[in-house]
């Protein structure tokens, strides 16, 4: 009987780096360079022009004999094969037809033939999905030598056929090494299976998990559980069509961009490689359809170039962008969020913003502020928040029993037990000395009747008379204070952005706590938690934000400050 062989053990490279010198054109592989191209090469580095003739004459006929060990692999296939014992769980998130469970699923067939006695989980939606996709692409990467070799014994069997996939829902591979008593097993499982009894995926352990599309949140966690025997690998892989889930906020929420790329199509860099913060050893990978030789990715790209920045950045780069019952669709991640450290105001001091004030006042909860800036060309920045994410999330995505995304509150909604001067004395500290040229508040909360010591009062007052003067935000409906954000958010994203077409609102990336609110905000309830912070922005946007230059200060008299 073999020992125990753990997963993190195993080299999990595979297969024929990809070569730009190389291009599929109708199915088959064929030299990319031209022919002055070739005999330069010949001279300036002949062994790779000698590499380049061995696999065009050995690769096409040796990858149908053994797909794994002759196939190509992409660049962004090895940069998964490098780290993947070092991270737990590798979300791959891609484009259409990115090559994402392609490599996926050659990674479960070669580890079912690196580890003797592998188990291996592959899973889908449903059984029909499992059977057309993932059962299929395994059957087709498996090396030719075991479909001919007798498709049942013993110790392995490989019975499948197109219409109902493999026999018993399992493919067992032959031995690999000679002690096993067994070869490797693939279990095809499906999403379906466990919302209907959650006890199926209790009391096995895998190797390797693979699950194509989205799954469910609850599925999540049990998978995790099932690999601590072998030290385990999960492979999620899927489009994100949906925008920010809850599981994909979960996963990418404050997540650390380790890699970039710049988009020629988006004229924008995008983020290649993160570390979630969330998830210990979770690391998220993005594929993009114009890297696949395997498809006409550029076709593709043709297909939705005119589409919206949000399709776009699913389709083609495997990048969520919005809630799917966002109040605000056109608050994307990639457009609205700045860094910090490159918003014009603060990167360069001298540049003037007229700075904003708007607050949010609690009960039992914390008061809720942010800060803008507004420039001279009516852009606004949110540049800090109250609370931030040191204080933890203000809200978690959540749906309650009526099937409403409204969220729960999250630990930054922790009474802090501040009174009035102690809110004052943050604030300011906060702020630093800077100049701001107006305070708001919310009307409602800002002028009710609150009793203090020295009898009826109300949070405007009392406020004004500790030297903190607010204005009330205008009374105005919920609905046309959305509609005032919304238009500050619009742009036509079916062009590239220019300093014509481009949104007015954005958001310091170190306001999470404010691009969750955006991303989440359904309003489908007016106890919804993600509203405390869209509830500041409105009461901006209402008030009639605009840059004041000095001239116009002097005129006007200045602010409320």
């Amino acid at each position: 009987m073999p020992k125990v062989t753990y997963t993190d053990e195993v080299d999990a490279r595979f297969g024929i780096p990809w070569t730009e010198d190389l291009k599929y054109d109708k199915g088959e592989l064929v030299c990319a360079l031209s022919e002055e191209e070739i005999d330069r090469l010949t001279i300036e580095d002949p062994e790779r022009a000698e590499t380049l003739t061995r696999l065009l004459m050995d690769q096409p006929g040796s990858e149908k004999e053994d797909p794994i060990q002759w196939g190509w692999t992409l660049p962004g296939w090895r940069r998964i094969m490098e780290r993947f014992n070092k991270d737990k769980i590798h979300v791959i998130m891609g484009g259409n037809r990115s090559s994402k469970t392609y490599f996926a699923t050659r990674m479960l067939v070669h580890l079912a033939q690196a580890i003797p006695e592998a188990e291996i989980r592959s899973m889908h939606v449903s059984e029909e999905r499992s059977i057309s996709d993932s059962q299929r692409y395994v059957w087709e990467n498996l090396p030719a030598r075991y479909k001919r070799s007798k498709k049942k014994s013993a110790n392995h069997s490989l019975q499948y056929n197109q219409k109902n996939g493999f026999n018993a829902g399992k493919a067992i591979l032959p031995p690999t090494d000679p002690s096993a008593e067994r070869g490797s097993t693939i279990y095809f499982n499906n999403y379906r299976q466990y919302m209907a009894d959650p006890q199926i995926f209790e009391g096995w352990a895998a190797h390797v998990i693979h699950a194509d599309e989205e799954i469910p949140e609850a599925i999540f966690s049990s998978l995790l559980a099932r690999l601590t025997d072998f030290k385990g690998r999960l492979i999620l892989t899927f489009t994100t069509l949906q925008g920010w889930t809850p599981l994909i906020n979960s996963l990418l929420k404050g997540a650390e961009t380790v890699r970039t790329r710049y988009s020629e199509l988006l004229q924008r860099e995008l983020p290649v490689e993160q570390i979630s913060t969330n998830w210990p050893d979770c690391r998220i990978h993005y594929f993009w359809t114009q890297d696949s030789p395997f498809v006409d990715g550029q076709e593709l790209v043709r297909t939705y170039s005119k589409q919206p920045l949000e399709t776009k950045l699913a389709r083609l780069y495997g990048i969520p962008s919005k809630s799917f019952e966002g109040r605000f669709p056109k608050f994307t991640r990639e457009t609205n969020v700045v860094e910090h450290e490159r918003i014009p105001f603060i990167a360069d001091p001298s540049i003037n913003a007229t700075r904003y004030f708007i607050c949010d006042p609690g009960g039992s909860k914390p008061w809720v502020a942010i800060w803008v800036g507004v420039m001279e060309d009516g852009r606004m920045y949110i540049y800090r928040e109250f609370p931030d994410s040191t204080m933890g999330p203000w809200a978690l995505p959540h749906v309650n029993g009526a099937g409403k995304s409204v969220g729960k509150p999250g630990p930054g909604q922790k009474p802090l037990g501040w009174g009035y001067i102690d809110y004052k004395t943050h604030f300011e500290d906060l702020e630093g000395g800077e100049d701001i040229f107006e305070r708001i508040v919310d009307p409602r909360m800002g002028s009710a009747t609150v009793r203090t010591k020295e009898g009826e009062s109300n949070i405007i007052n009392t406020m004004s008379n500790l030297g903190f003067v607010f204005r009330a935000a205008p009374g105005v409906d919920i609905e046309a204070g959305i509609a005032k954000i919304n238009d500050a958010l619009s742009w036509d994203d079916t062009e590239p952005m220019t300093e014509k077409n481009t949104p007015k609102l954005f958001v310091s990336d170190r306001c999470e706590n404010t691009i969750t609110s955006m991303i989440e905000y359904s309003g489908q309830s007016r106890t919804e938690h993600f509203k405390d912070f869209i509830d500041c922005i409105r009461y901006l946007m209402v008030s009639g934000p605009e840059h004041i230059t000095n001239a116009k200060l002097a005129v006007s008299g200045g602010g409320s400050y």
